[in-house]
């Protein structure tokens, strides 16, 4: 049995030193060596900003100028882009990088659309700056509300760089200057609406939640909004789950998922309702809905990261399973060579 558990020491110990030995080198790059600024043009509405905000006229044409510095002692590409407003799922403006499949049913006027060329590149010699600018052309008609979006910059990925072949993780962090473009042509007050589109399960970061989508239909921007909702099992009154938030925005035309945590439950198929509420200063929404979970919980529950009924204890189960085996084969080996009669004897 001494030699039994020999073997099984060896064992455990070679499963412990090819774990140990994982290589995993971290190296991250700081790449912070350009910024910008806005050239404010006399129709800003606010010359404190430091951002566009502008007061427009229909059909008006309009050059906005942005000024890149680069503060590297080497020549540098820089990327500009247009972007229009959207909401994330954080419940805050984003002004990132976005395309067409992002913009809301609602968005008539995204500010890509009225930039003539909403993609600029400039090299820039060391120590200098340029002026980036973007042609900008106001809708025909009066257009109340706002246009929201902004100027993009980051600097161009050289493509042609072989990364190190060592066993390495290289993190390079990509930083961007956002310019905010905010454009109106009157002082009409527009007051935001939303709307209930969808009732969806989903993961976020890889936990399972229940995402309303939530729709700002109209041309304002929202601030301070705050949301209360409860899911409740279809002909029950008890609280399955909740969620409350306040302090929230959204961009004009946009909507967002307002994901309510399901703590790490799986995903059940069936009929529940949802009770919404959404107040905004003194303008209040409220939603009570049924919604069904179909065969797609399957699914999400398969990816999902920290579920409380997890397939880890399968795993578990195999390894254990496995581990038994080789000790019953070890045993069965050693009695075998054991009842082999020793050449000695004959």
């Amino acid at each position: 049995m001494d030699h039994l558990r020999q073997k099984l020491l060896l064992i455990f110990s070679a499963i412990l030193l090819t774990l140990s030995f994982i290589p995993l080198a971290v190296k991250a790059e700081n790449t912070i060596d350009f910024s910008v600024k806005a050239i404010i043009p006399t129709n800003q509405i606010d010359h404190l900003k430091s951002y566009f905000d502008l007061k427009m006229s229909p059909g008006q044409k309009q050059d906005l100028k942005i000024e890149v510095f680069n503060n590297s002692k080497k020549e540098e590409t820089i990327q500009g882009n247009i972007t229009f407003a959207t909401t994330n799922d954080n419940g805050l403006i984003d002004y990132s990088e976005s395309n067409s499949k992002d913009a809301d049913k609602t968005l008539k006027y995204p500010l890509t659309s009225l930039i003539k060329e909403p993609q600029k590149e400039v090299v820039i010699p060391p120590g200098k700056s340029k002026v980036v600018s973007f042609s900008i052309t106001m809708p025909k008609y009066e257009y109340n509300g706002v246009i929201l979006g902004a100027a993009h910059f980051k600097k161009k990925i050289d493509e042609t760089e072989k990364s190190s072949k060592s066993e390495s993780i290289n993190i390079k962090n990509e930083y961007a200057y956002v310019v905010g473009i905010k454009l109106s042509e009157n002082t009409k007050e527009v007051e935001p609406d939303l709307h209930l589109l969808d009732i969806k399960p989903k993961l976020v970061n890889y936990r399972t939640t229940i995402a309303p989508t939530i729709q700002n239909s109209e041309s304002s921007i929202v601030k301070d909004m705050s949301i209360d909702a409860q899911i409740f099992k279809k002909g029950s009154n008890k609280v399955l789950y909740s969620s409350k938030k306040t302090k929230m925005s959204m961009a004009p035309n946009s909507n967002f998922d307002y994901a309510i945590d399901l703590e790490n439950n799986p995903i059940e198929p069936g009929t529940y309702r949802l009770k919404m509420k959404a107040i905004i200063g003194t303008q209040v929404w409220e939603w009570d809905e049924l919604f069904t979970i179909g065969k797609e919980a399957t699914d999400l529950n398969n990816k999902a990261v920290e579920i409380k009924n997890n397939h880890y204890w399968f795993y578990i189960g195999g390894g254990l399973l496995l581990l038994i085996g080789i000790i019953c084969l070890i045993v069965f080996l050693k009695r075998k060579k054991e009842k082999v009669p020793s050449n000695n004897n004959e």
